[in-house]
């Protein structure tokens, strides 16, 4: 039996409405489009040290529903003040009100302005080959916009934090950190933070909910706050080899903040290029006595205790790592050093035999456990080392050849 033809108008009626429940519509916005929706919220951040002078530069993005701007710590580290600009004028702030440094995040409080509200949108929707438009300010050029695509999701070793980032290729270049991220819709996905020197457009993003994770009291403590960039002004004169004057505002910091066990070893450290073993000790001491999880303190306490030739306190020390963390290779080798100097060959020997395991061509290693071997009279296996080592390393010859002889000597005369 033929169905009238209202039930067919019906059906088809249904049909195109599952259709359109099933796929709401999603309007990708041209580059065009999204920077004339988000340029009025992007700003120049610009740095100035405690001379006045100005010293880096960035992007940073104004949040109009929160009234605030985030961009990267990285751009105020080691400064006294920043300022804000758009189009020449000066955006006004009132107080920085959050601050991670592991996440090289910076939050101020904006003064009530007229600002476009910039959507927030989802990073975990975000899939590789994704479009994203990336806002900011490379080498001062104010607001440019770049376009690419999302390459990957990265987490980094050697960063002190387990946050996840957004690969992208949209170009970026020094002044740009801190500038918008945007999905193809024009929302903001996360803000620029860096990128990769040694390969082109590897480029990376911090997720806008890493940003917005920021503790908004975190950095309540004024006191710290504002004496936080005494610290990185030292961290950067330090960098610059400029002893003297880090440690003067390393001393600038601890007045304001006594206890803290990072600065306490960037002015040891400090020390130690100066040669002042006594303070730098003293210093590295008080640093892992605040907070016995900090590696770094005890590291630079067996090595300079090694410098001082205190050899079984820094043998004591390099164990104290080694217990905690038994494949860093550089305390295990160190001991064998260590174990050296006081004749203890035998075990010296276990410590170069460890960290030849775990990096096998690990040459120093080789020629110590060589010299090792050779002073415990085996000398048939300081041989086989110190063949090792020139092979790795075949400018060694000259110097490993005349040892080789003289163990060969002592061998045909056993």
């Amino acid at each position: 039996m033929k169905k009238p033809k209202s039930y067919q108008y019906i059906k088809l009626i249904i049909i195109l409405a599952v259709i359109s429940i099933a796929a709401p519509k999603v309007l990708s916005q041209q580059a065009d489009e999204v920077f004339v929706n988000v340029n009025e919220a992007i700003v120049v951040v610009e740095a100035y040290d405690f001379d006045g002078i100005k010293s880096s530069q960035g992007s940073g993005v104004i949040l109009k529903d929160k009234n605030i701007l985030i961009t990267n710590f990285h751009i105020y580290a080691g400064n006294e003040k920043i300022v804000l600009k758009h189009k020449d004028k000066e955006i006004k702030y009132t107080e920085i009100i959050g601050l991670s440094i592991d996440k090289d995040v910076l939050i101020l409080q904006l003064e009530a302005g007229d600002y476009p509200q910039v959507k927030i949108g989802n990073s975990a929707n975000m899939k590789v080959g994704n479009k994203v438009y990336a806002i900011g300010s490379p080498m001062g050029l104010e607001n440019t916009i770049t376009e690419g695509l999302v390459g990957g999701f990265r987490k980094f070793d050697d960063k002190k934090n387990d946050i996840e980032y957004i690969q992208i290729s949209a170009s970026l270049s020094p002044g740009s950190s801190g500038g918008a991220v945007l999905n193809a819709e024009g929302e903001l996905i996360g803000i620029s933070t860096m990128g990769m020197k040694e390969g082109q457009n590897l480029n990376f993003a911090i997720k806008i909910e890493d940003v917005l994770s920021v503790d908004l009291g975190e950095y309540k403590d004024k006191v710290k706050l504002e004496s936080i960039n005494y610290f990185f002004k030292g961290k950067s004169l330090y960098e610059d080899t400029k002893y003297e004057s880090a440690i003067e505002y390393f001393n600038k910091f601890l007045a304001k903040v006594p206890n803290d066990p990072i600065c306490l070893n960037f002015r040891g450290l400090a020390y130690l290029q100066q040669k002042k073993y006594e303070e730098a000790l003293k210093d590295f001491n008080q640093s892992s006595k605040i907070d016995p999880e900090y590696l770094a303190p005890v590291i630079n306490k067996a090595d300079i205790n090694y410098k001082m030739e205190n050899y079984e306190k820094a043998v004591s020390d390099y164990t104290k790592i080694i217990n905690k963390y038994p494949d860093l290779i550089g305390p295990v080798y160190s001991r064998g050093l260590a174990r050296m100097q006081l004749g203890d060959w035998g075990d010296a020997i276990k410590d170069f035999t460890k960290s030849i395991k775990i990096d096998k061509n690990y040459v120093q290693a080789y020629l110590n456990r060589g010299i090792s071997y050779y002073y415990d009279k085996q000398y048939s296996e300081a041989v086989d080392d110190w063949t090792k080592a020139k092979n790795l390393n075949p400018s060694l010859a000259p110097q490993l050849n005349e040892w080789i002889d003289k163990a060969d000597y002592f061998m045909s005369n056993q």
